[in-house]
């Protein structure tokens, strides 16, 4: 059941025709959420269903983000269904919410950029960028003394240190894989 300011929120869109598109500063909860949305989208597989896209729709909503999208992805919030059936509109509700899905079919070092920034500003989850950047692109991009460093940071950790990497350590590494990206595509 919508919460009294979602109801009336809606009333007012409702009404008015209006809807706020700015960026509004997400719950911590919420951005966990569409970050890890974000991550399945980069790893292939979009889990869930459109139940749960809807009442995600709908805690947006409440917490500012009121655009067509999430307006639309709110009717589903009664829905029935894999949340692949709605694929398009959860990718523009990330895009509007400053978390745009990466694109994995431009130039192998346009995507370890794309990666790089998304782990470093915390809207990939670490662990979904660390494997397309180790996996996929360390390869692509001919072996990058930076991507190898990280996933030494990443994987072998044990080898170089007594202490697994903190979240800071490994955006740190993230970011001079952004440089190094922003250096070769010039």
């Amino acid at each position: 059941m919508p919460s009294r300011s979602l109801r009336k929120r809606l009333e007012h869109i409702a009404e008015f025709g209006t809807a706020k598109t700015d960026r509004v500063t997400l719950p911590a909860e919420l951005h966990e959420r569409l970050t890890e949305i974000r991550g399945d989208l980069l790893r292939g597989w979009l889990v869930g269903s459109v139940t749960e896209a809807g009442w995600l729709a709908c805690e947006l909503i409440e917490a500012g983000v009121d655009t067509p999208t999430t307006l639309d992805l709110a009717g589903y919030a009664l829905s029935i269904g894999p949340l692949s059936e709605i694929e398009p509109l959860v990718r523009q509700m990330l895009s509007e919410c400053g978390m745009p899905p990466i694109n994995t079919h431009q130039e192998p070092w346009a995507v370890a950029l794309d990666v790089a920034q998304a782990i470093q500003e915390g809207t990939l989850p670490i662990s979904a960028g660390a494997d397309l950047l180790i996996t996929e692109l360390m390869s692509k991009c001919d072996y990058p003394p930076e991507i190898t460093e990280f996933m030494v940071l990443i994987d072998d950790w044990e080898t170089v240190r007594a202490t697994p990497p903190t979240d800071d350590e490994i955006r740190r590494q993230a970011e001079k894989i952004a440089t190094a990206a922003r250096r070769r595509l010039g």
